[in-house]
């Protein structure tokens, strides 16, 4: 049990060192906080699988990641020209970003098809 223990603790504490917002009091409901430790895990495990540069960039800034709960509204932009994307217009940013994302796939999968002489897939 100890050891199991260790390993348990030692994750913790990775993700509390690349997820800040685990070490504040934050004020959301608590519908929304006990969701927070599940979505970043899984989130960390999206980044270090996907794009591990992303997680080590210091000059991110990580505030600009806020949620208006009241206003159901997320800050974008910089800080200094900040707007804000309403909820149906984060779900069409994510819809566009997804396929951006399906397209740079698709495009890697042809080519690599190409590389090794594999015909596409019609």
């Amino acid at each position: 049990h100890a050891v199991l223990r260790n390993i348990i603790e030692h994750i913790f504490g990775i993700i509390k060192h690349q997820w800040r917002v685990l070490n504040i009091p934050l004020e959301y409901s608590m519908d929304i906080q006990v969701r927070i430790p599940v979505a970043l895990s899984a989130l960390h495990n999206f980044i270090n699988h996907f794009d591990i540069e992303a997680f080590d960039d210091p000059d991110f800034d990580w505030s600009v990641l806020r949620f208006d709960e009241q206003q159901d509204e997320v800050p974008v932009g910089n800080g200094d020209q900040e707007e804000f994307v309403q909820e149906g217009n984060e779900t069409t940013w994510a819809n566009l970003w997804q396929n951006a994302i399906s397209q740079a796939m698709w495009v890697d999968y042809t080519l690599e098809c190409g590389r090794r002489g594999i015909p596409l897939p019609m």
